[in-house]
This record gives C-alpha cells, structure tokens and sequence, in this order.
C-alpha cells in the first residue's frame, strides 16, 4: 500500500444534522443509509460547511473491536446554530478534539486497506492512541464515488501515548530488587 499521509491537528467544535442507525461490519447497513440521506439533504437548511457530508462512527466503549460489535453510525451535514431538524434526523455535535487526518485515495472499495493502515501499522508506531471520540469520514469536493482519483479524510481522535517503556523499566526494576532480595 501506498504510504498515507498523515495530519496531526486539533479538530474545531462541528454541530451536524444527519441520519442515525445502528450497524456492525459484518451486517454493514451504512450504504443503505446514504442513499437515504442523500435522497433527503435538501430538507437540510443553514449548511456550515457547502459541498461536505460527513460520516460519524459513534465511540465504542469496547476494548476488543470486531465485525460483529455492533455501532452508531451518522451520515449527516455540518449546520450552523439553531439549524431546523427534520423529523427522522438527528442533532450531533463532535467536540474540539485532537484528531489524525488521514486522506485515503481511491474507490470506497479498498477503503477498509485505509484504515487497516491506520490501526494496524500508522497507530501502534506513531506515539499515539486512541482517545475518546467519534472518528470522522470527510467527504468534500475532492469526493467521487468510483473514482481512483477520489479523496476523502478520516479523522481519528487521539492522545499522546503513555510511557509504557518507562513503566515497563520500573517494573524490571522492581523485579531485580525482588530476586536481589531472595
């Protein structure tokens, strides 16, 4: 895979009106979703952000992600203050956070190797981890569905790792000192 780059920034504070379901990768109802999102954005009034939709995976509270956890998952439109609410849509905001920008390049089809970069060898390697938050698809201008050229970003809510490696030294500190003891 081609090397991704990455954007470390802190995400301003967004208000979105969008749809809501509940999914999980191995039943993946987010294509149905969109199509009925996009066939109901023009009910949308007071759009902050022209030509953006976004797609939110709400935070999951599980250690242990797979197919099968189940998620919230919004496709919805960034608004400004007091924007109307369609009936069957929801009000979101996403908190300012700290967020990594990935840009992933080409077709939806090999957007799961995008994000198989991200958590399996970008994060691990990159003096982050996950923080508390909603990850963000940012589909713009540059957006086109089939298209090798299309662009969109992912936002991953992050925070400065902890030093393991330091709590790690104690510990075999403290091991030594046991075995020095005996």
């Amino acid at each position: 895979m081609k090397k991704i780059k990455v954007i470390i920034t802190q995400r301003e504070p967004l208000k979105v009106i969008g749809m809501l379901i509940r999914t999980n990768m191995q039943e993946n109802r987010i294509p149905k979703l969109w199509e009925e999102f996009i066939g109901r954005m023009e009910e949308l009034n007071e759009i902050a952000v022209p030509e953006c939709t976004l797609g939110i995976c709400l935070a999951v509270d599980v250690d242990d992600i797979s197919d099968d956890t189940d998620f919230g998952y919004i496709a919805g439109r960034v608004v400004k203050n007091n924007s109307f609410i369609p009936n069957g849509m929801i009000y979101h905001e996403l908190l300012e956070q700290e967020v990594a920008v990935f840009t992933h390049v080409g077709s939806l089809d090999n957007l799961s190797d995008t994000y198989n970069h991200i958590y399996e060898e970008w994060l691990p390697e990159s003096g982050y981890e996950l923080a508390d938050g909603d990850e963000v698809e940012w589909y713009d201008s540059r957006f086109n569905y089939d298209s090798a050229d299309s662009q969109m970003d992912i936002h991953i809510p992050i925070k400065k790792a902890e030093k393991i490696k330091d709590k790690l030294d104690i510990f075999e500190e403290m091991q030594a000192d046991i075995e020095e003891e005996k």
